[in-house]
Formats: C-alpha cells, sequence, structure tokens
C-alpha cells in the first residue's frame, strides 16, 4: 500500500516541475519580444525623427539660399524714389544708390513695363559721382512715358553687363501703380486768377536760364501780346496731347521741353505775373 502511495505523489511532483520550466520558457519568449518590439519602435521614431530633421535641414538650406541670392541684390543696389507700389506719373524720377560694379561707363540700363511685361520707357540711371568704386554710388534718372492700358506696372533696374554672360547679370523690380487717366495735369486757364492763354512757335529753348524765344500767333484783335522772351515759372508743366481723329480721343502726359522740336506750335498759359506755368504741345494723329 505504501508504494502504491509514493508513485502517485512522484508523477505529481515531475509534472509540476515540468510545468514550471514550460512557464519560464513562455515568459522569457514574451519578454524577449517585447523587448524586441520595443527595439522596433525605438529605431522607428528615430528613424522618423532623422527624416524630419533632414527634411528640416533641407527647406532650411533652400531659404537661406534664395535669401542670401536676394541679400545679394539688395547689397549692390538700393532705390529710394519710387518706393513699392507707389502710384507715378510721368516724368518719373527714380533715385537711389548702387554700387560702382553696378554701372558701366556711369549708367546702367532702366526699364519700365505694363502688367502684360510691355516695355513702356526704357532709359539709362546716371552715376551721380565717381563710378569707379566697390563703394555706393548715388544715381538718379527721369522715364517720361505715356500711361498704359493696365493700372500696375514693374520697375525693372539692370546692372549694366559688357560681358554679356548669364552668370554677370543682375536686377531689381519694384512693382508700381499707374496714375488714373482722369487726373489733370494741368489746370485750365483761370482769368479770375489774372491768367491768359497764348498761341505761339517755339523757336528757341534755354534750359540753363529757364527761358524760351517765341513768335506769337494772334488769333483775336484783343489778344494780349507777349516779347519773344518768355520765362518759365518754378514747376512749369510741359504737356504732350495726342488727339486721335476721328474718335477725337486725348491722351495727355508730360514731357520734358527739350523733346519739342523747335518750329512746333505751342500754348502757353501765363501767369499773373506773366511767367509760363504750362506749355501744351499738341499732336494730331489720323487714323
Amino acid at each position: 500500500m505504501k508504494i502504491k502511495v509514493v508513485i502517485p505523489l512522484m508523477a505529481i511532483l515531475t509534472i509540476i516541475f515540468i510545468s514550471s520550466l514550460i512557464s519560464c520558457n513562455i515568459f522569457t519568449s514574451v519578454e524577449t519580444t517585447s523587448k524586441l518590439t520595443t527595439v522596433s519602435n525605438n529605431e522607428s521614431k528615430d528613424t522618423t525623427s532623422k527624416g524630419q530633421e533632414s527634411k528640416e535641414t533641407d527647406a532650411i538650406t533652400t531659404i537661406e539660399v534664395e535669401s542670401t541670392a536676394e541679400d545679394s541684390t539688395l547689397d549692390q543696389i538700393k532705390v529710394t524714389k519710387p518706393t513699392p507700389n507707389q502710384l507715378i506719373e510721368s516724368p518719373l524720377t527714380i533715385e537711389g544708390e548702387a554700387r560702382g560694379t553696378w554701372f558701366f561707363e556711369a549708367t546702367f540700363p532702366v526699364k519700365l513695363l505694363d502688367t502684360n511685361g510691355d516695355v513702356i520707357a526704357t532709359y539709362f540711371a546716371q552715376a551721380q559721382g565717381e563710378w569707379m568704386t566697390e563703394d555706393f554710388v548715388p544715381f538718379k534718372t527721369q522715364l517720361i512715358f505715356e500711361k498704359p492700358s493696365t493700372d500696375t506696372g514693374i520697375l525693372i533696374l539692370e546692372k549694366d553687363n559688357p560681358s554679356g554672360l548669364p552668370k554677370n547679370d543682375a536686377r531689381i523690380e519694384i512693382p508700381v501703380r499707374f496714375s488714373s487717366q482722369s487726373e489733370k495735369i494741368v489746370e485750365d486757364t483761370n482769368p479770375q486768377k489774372g491768367e491768359y492763354f497764348v498761341n505761339a512757335i517755339l523757336k528757341s529753348i534755354d534750359i540753363k536760364n529757364n527761358t524760351i524765344t517765341v513768335e506769337q500767333l494772334i488769333n483775336e484783335p484783343n489778344e494780349k501780346e507777349i516779347p519773344p522772351e518768355v520765362n518759365l515759372s518754378d514747376g512749369c508743366k510741359i504737356v504732350k496731347v495726342i488727339l486721335e481723329r476721328p474718335n477725337e480721343k486725348e491722351t495727355v502726359t508730360e514731357i520734358t521741353l527739350d523733346s519739342i522740336k523747335l518750329g512746333s506750335e505751342i500754348g502757353i498759359i501765363f501767369k499773373s505775373d506773366n511767367t509760363a506755368r504750362a506749355i501744351i504741345y499738341q499732336e494730331i494723329i489720323e487714323k
């Protein structure tokens, strides 16, 4: 009877021992799997993080490159007139300063474009000092133009590049707005202020002394007579009126005095002190 009792007990102890070993292996496997999963997740996060950092670094690099290129141009030329999105009209005064390397033979090209990219006016900016230097040199110019059909445009100041090599090209673009064509450049003659109007033939121009000589065209018996020499008042407006026929469409723009050919017929608005406040030149176009 004692033998029968001992044998089942040993079997039970053996079963318990084997079960314990199996249990330990299972836990170890689970723990290992858990650790591997955690490591894998961490590695994934590290890879993602590094990828994000790489993208951020690339973005920062791109911004820095673009900024450096813009700063490089701004370090070569600065425009004080006109300012971005300024309302402009003819004649447009352009002023600023640029490094001597921006010029060639003391000048560089300036262009005014409308929104469609059509060139409205082009001229050269002139250095106002010694240009053969790497320092900033003041410049100034004036553009005469007729108001385009678009309300906005672009003023372009280009680096003079006699080499023609693209790597030496540089430019700065300034957005501008054009004054409405309906705005009056010159007010009509006002007799109540003692003003009067005279037609004449332009004979000569003296820019230095701000005078012109004319031959008066008397159209009425009681018209006031003027001497051949006419003094121009400060701020005297020089206006060109283009009349298109048969539509009778008028385009009015400001021009420079020396752009009027000698022998042309002009109209003069005189102030009460007998100085001219406006000279009007008309051109008729038959279409």
